[in-house]
């Protein structure tokens, strides 16, 4: 059995003792997730383009000091785009998902109002990719940026605290220059600093400045956008039985060395021998994982509902184990409909 090009198994298992006879033995594997935008599998070669208009100094920022009402200040925002596009393009330039990827930084948009979104228009479109010889173009069309500074105080311990919060909402839009409808999409972002302190200035200067903090977020922006737009792996957690039972430690074995087959194996043998249901349960949810690790996830999910089949019979209160597999069986079936997008984003 080969590993799934979708899952990277790393083997570190780290042992919990449930009670005097199981161990649940701890993994992570790095997973693929797909993007929540598909591009089409002809769009090799992507060029991004700054559409913005810069937001109002005096829109959207927000200061609450202690005892005070809350007061709008003002923020200069003019090259947030500049630096969210920065980052959004050196990261996807790391993870050469496109052939070749190139930037627009100065906008696009010559008009003055920020509340309304105008697209680049399909002449536009159609002339940059000819001029570059890019396949489409991803355009971020605005990004509204809310931030606000409260001071507190926790009387009980006599501390002072603040925090910046910053809200980011950004819209994209991508445009192919044979089709004259686009697609457009908004993420949104939320960034933060705390501080504390027993003097109360103490406590607000240890926030950033509010300019820098808001660059600082942009960057994270671009960067947490990559993965809206290209697959991205994931860690997630999974965990074997282990017990007394020889075959357990048999198929337990067999994971230190990546021998899958060997492993479903040992683990079947439980299945087939008059084992009780709670271990069938066990060893049916060892068998899951090893299935998902090899690629198979229908026969994961196969596997994940015998075992809570048995768990159902079994006469032992492990509420603990049967809730872990419910929801083991439930991220199955999302990864199921996660590998079919990402099959097409990656144009297998």
């Amino acid at each position: 059995m080969k590993t799934s090009p979708f899952i990277v198994f790393g083997i570190v298992l780290t042992s919990l003792f449930l009670n005097s006879c199981t161990t649940k033995l701890y993994t992570s594997l790095d997973v693929l997730r797909p993007a929540k935008v598909t591009f089409a599998p002809d769009i090799k070669k992507l060029m991004i383009v700054n559409n913005t208009v810069k937001q109002p100094s005096d829109y959207g920022h927000k200061t609450e000091l202690l005892y005070e009402k809350v007061k709008n200040v003002t923020v200069t925002t003019d090259s947030l785009s500049i630096f969210c596009l920065a980052s959004l393009t050196e990261e996807l330039n790391r993870k050469e998902f496109f052939s070749s990827l190139n930037l627009l930084p100065n906008s696009l948009n010559t008009s003055n109002d920020f509340f309304y979104v105008k697209y680049p228009a399909a002449d536009t479109v159609k002339a940059l990719c000819e001029r570059y010889h890019v396949d489409a173009i991803l355009s971020l069309d605005r990004i509204k940026v809310t931030d606000k500074t409260t001071e507190y105080m926790n009387g009980g311990e006599n501390i002072y605290l603040a925090d910046l919060v910053v809200n980011y909402e950004t819209q994209w839009s991508i445009h192919h220059p044979k089709e004259p409808k686009f697609s457009a999409t908004t993420f949104r972002d939320t960034v933060f600093w705390e501080s504390e302190s027993p003097q109360r200035r103490k406590a607000m200067n240890g926030l950033p400045n509010r300019t820098n903090a808001l660059i600082d977020g942009a960057l994270y922006v671009g960067q947490n956008t990559t993965k809206r737009l290209i697959p991205f792996w994931e860690k997630v957690d999974r965990y074997f039985f282990s017990n007394e039972n020889k075959y357990m430690k048999q198929g337990i074995d067999s994971v230190y060395v990546k021998n899958w087959t060997s492993a479903i194996k040992s683990w079947e043998n439980v299945l087939k021998k008059n084992f009780s249901n709670s271990n069938k349960a066990k060893a049916a949810n060892n068998i899951a994982i090893a299935y998902e690790i090899s690629g198979d996830i229908e026969k994961a999910i196969e596997y994940a509902e015998l075992s809570l089949d048995y768990y159902g019979k079994s006469m032992s209160s492990d509420y603990e184990s049967f809730m872990m597999v419910s929801n083991y069986l439930e991220e199955l079936l999302q990864r199921k409909k996660e590998i079919l997008i990402l099959k097409k984003q990656l144009a297998e």
